[in-house]
């Protein structure tokens, strides 16, 4: 390789960076070739996205280098970078809520001081997205678009620069397997242009499908180099993260339970995207749901948790209505409700760690910072939370704000765990920890409904799987479960073979205990 063939796109030599007495890079080296998808991966708070921030100009490397295409960069801003063509999307949305679609891409990329019409910031978006395939509506406020396609108007704005590196952190956290694949097609047709994409994730199918070369940040510094992904199975790229710290876990059908009384009961719900449904989950059981992004699943959330009301039908836990808009009473009624867009519903960024593990649980304002900083240390420690306690909750990387969450909602045994992507933005490691305590809560007796994206993470959880379909419920499935029958559902199609299973053989079906035999009290502790 010669010329300018050979010279690295993008090259980062020993780059540091510390936040306190935290470090986050130690003397990382990396470098990103033209033509190619780069995976870069690590777990969580292994300094994936800090030395992405650093590219991208958002933050500044205490010691170190960064070159573009062979020319050092020097006072990187924001601006600077992408007129240099690096692109980043973040993990967490940057839209403006309020504002449309075709609003938030002017807003990304603004031509000069005369903002374009509504009708040609419309045309340039639909422009995009037909060329990209990432279907985006224009009109529609940035906050009512589903978590999907606010995750590719992302993606699109970011294409809108017409970069030369475009940096995706953790881009197919929020997508369905289908969308994800979309998006990774996108990827290397922009890689086949000279374009160079670099890739956080910790969806490892993707990775092995999708990447051309990897690199491994364990604790800030790096474990593999850029090595082709091709040298790697899912189990290397595991342990090359986390080490050996990485303790095999087995959780939903391989386990045994007693299945009890009814707990959770939807009848003819509906609301927004969801068309009427009934539901039924028992103490005991997990119960997953499953669909292409956007069919109701936001929706069906927000009713569990009883941050709305449903429109029709009624929905109850233990026989009564689910209390609308007041957090204390599903607190004390026993329901842990870990929400899928952890900074809207679940994370006060402005508040400390420690704050945030009491929120809801005590008039934690009443005792002094100190006390409950003290307080917080074992019960973080014992989440692997990573992260200063009396620093903001904000400052915390994805995977830790999630583990806060978990730790606050799972402390104490709960009747009730409505879980929406509980294990997103997790490393192979985290993700399988917080499997198997949700799992074990249902153990212990609480009926859960995990809502998630991922078919392997959901067929390894649950007890049934209930798909949705355009915003209703027809199929559901029990182990063992048939992947093409699922994603023909997911699609809109019917397998007879596997869809409309008899909930009262549900308990057959798994060889569980008949689901009426056994009384809540009767469960283990």
């Amino acid at each position: 390789m010669t010329g300018d063939a050979a010279i690295a796109a993008v090259a980062m030599s020993g780059v540091g960076r510390r936040f306190g007495s935290t470090i986050a890079l130690a003397d990382v080296d990396i470098e990103i070739a033209r033509g190619e998808i780069h995976a870069l991966l690590g777990e969580n708070g292994a300094g994936k996205t800090t030395l992405m921030r650093i590219l991208a100009g958002l933050d500044s490397a205490d010691t170190g280098e960064v070159r573009i295409d062979g020319t050092v960069v020097e006072h990187a801003t924001p601006r600077s970078m992408i007129d240099r063509g690096v692109a980043l999307v973040q993990q967490h949305f940057t839209l403006v809520g309020r504002l449309t679609a075709a609003e938030n891409l002017v807003l990304a990329r603004p031509t000069d001081w005369r903002l374009p019409s509504r009708a040609k910031a419309v045309e340039r978006l639909m422009a995009l997205t037909e060329k990209y395939g990432l279907p985006v509506r224009p009109d529609i406020p940035a906050a009512a678009l589903s978590v999907g396609e606010q995750q590719r108007l992302e993606v699109v704005r970011a294409l809108d620069h017409d970069p030369r590196v475009l940096v995706l952190d953790e881009p197919t956290a929020v997508l369905t397997d289908q969308e994800a694949d979309r998006l990774l097609e996108v990827c290397r047709s922009l890689a086949d242009e000279g374009r160079s994409v670099v890739m956080i994730s910790h969806r490892l199918r993707e990775v092995l499908a999708g990447a051309d070369r990897v690199t491994v940040l364990r604790r800030g510094r790096v474990v593999v180099a850029g090595e082709p992904v091709a040298a790697h199975d899912r189990r290397s790229l595991v342990r090359a993260m986390v080490g050996d710290e990485l303790i095999p876990h087995s959780t939903g059908t391989g386990r045994v339970r007693r299945i009890g009384v009814e707990r959770i009961r939807l009848s003819a719900v509906a609301a927004g995207r969801l068309d009427p449904i009934d539901l039924s989950v028992r103490a005991g059981e997990v119960v997953g749901i499953a669909g292409v992004d956007g069919n109701g699943q936001t929706e069906l959330e927000a009713i569990l948790a009883g941050r709305v009301a449903p429109v029709s039908g009624t929905a109850e836990i233990d026989g009564e209505p689910i209390p609308i808009g007041s957090p204390r009473r599903r607190i004390d009624e026993g329901v842990a409700y870990i929400a899928a867009d952890r900074y809207r519903h679940a994370v006060v960024r402005e508040l400390s760690v420690a704050d945030n593990l009491d929120l809801g649980r005590t008039r934690w304002w009443r005792r002094r910072a100190s006390r409950r900083i003290s307080a917080a240390g074992p019960r973080l420690e014992a989440w692997d939370v990573r992260g200063e306690r009396a620093a903001r909750a904000g400052s915390l990387s994805g995977g830790n704000a999630q583990k806060l969450v978990l730790a606050r909602e799972l402390e104490h045994p709960p009747a009730v765990v409505i879980a929406g992507h509980p294990t997103r933005g997790l490393d192979p490691g985290a993700a399988g920890t917080v499997a198997e305590r949700v799992v074990t809560a249902a153990d212990a007796g609480a009926a859960v409904v995990w809502i998630g994206a991922e078919l392997d993470e959901l067929t390894a959880v649950a007890d049934r799987l209930v798909v949705l379909c355009t915003g209703y419920a027809p199929h559901t499935f029990v182990p063992p479960y048939d992947r093409h029958a699922i994603g023909h559902a997911m699609a809109g199609g019917v397998r007879v073979d596997q869809a409309h299973v008899d909930r009262a053989h549900v308990g057959k079906a798994v060889g569980r205990e008949p689901i009426d035999e056994v009384p809540i009290d009767g469960l283990p502790a």
